[in-house]
């Protein structure tokens, strides 16, 4: 297939997941042709669901994706202890590890693959009965604040986890256990570069304490 064609899959895949899940209400959020196609929802006030699938590749796409929930007040906090602007999920997955996770057989390398304009409309169709089938469950079910907390509390932790866990509790109102998680969040190997732990530790104990 020639160059040209190639570069027309990821332009094909982003038209018929905007087509068919439109049904669904989710909406276009960005469409980057190298990069991703992203839609969000929101299933009630303040709740905003978001749906990401991979558009990188060489001469084919694997079509793979991850969904997350946002919960408005606990993402603004987020935004603000943290000092940034951008985009802040509480809880996510990648639909491979949703997929494992319920029926291990049915993770292979070529679930979502993409080599050809005549292979996308399949799998955009195994990417949307992927969504609905394990993707929605684990949205549903996080879409509360409570929900995420006992997600959360129930993954392995690095300090991306005890950072949303600190901001969740305190948000929800249980400050002594927020500020556990913020004493975890200060112990563990430092994931974020530049300052950003530092920021964050010192946003927090000036608004709620130490």
């Amino acid at each position: 297939m020639t160059a040209e064609l190639v570069a027309q899959i990821p332009i094909r895949v982003a038209g018929r997941l905007t087509e068919q899940l439109a049904a669904s209400g989710w909406l276009p959020h960005r469409f980057v042709p190298d990069d991703e196609v992203a839609f969000v929802r929101e299933p009630v006030h303040g709740v905003v669901f978001r749906f990401g699938v991979n558009l990188a590749g060489g001469d084919g796409i694997s079509l793979s994706s991850s969904v997350g929930v946002e919960h408005a007040d606990a993402a603004e906090l987020q935004r603000q202890l943290f000092g940034n602007t951008g985009t802040v999920c509480q809880v996510g997955a990648s639909m491979t590890d949703l997929v494992y996770e319920a029926e291990p057989s049915k993770v292979t390398p070529l679930r979502w693959w993409v080599a050809s304009l005549e292979q996308v409309d399949e799998a955009v169709a195994q990417v949307i009965a992927d969504l609905m089938t394990y993707g929605e469950p684990f949205l549903v079910g996080n879409q509360t604040l409570p929900k995420v907390i006992e997600t959360l509390v129930g993954r392995p932790k690095s300090q991306i986890e005890y950072g949303t866990l600190a901001v969740c509790l305190a948000v929800s109102g249980d400050l002594p256990g927020a500020r556990a998680m913020l004493a975890k969040f200060g112990a563990v190997r430092p994931v974020f570069a530049g300052g950003t732990t530092e920021t964050f530790i010192h946003n927090f104990t000036e608004r709620f304490g130490n």
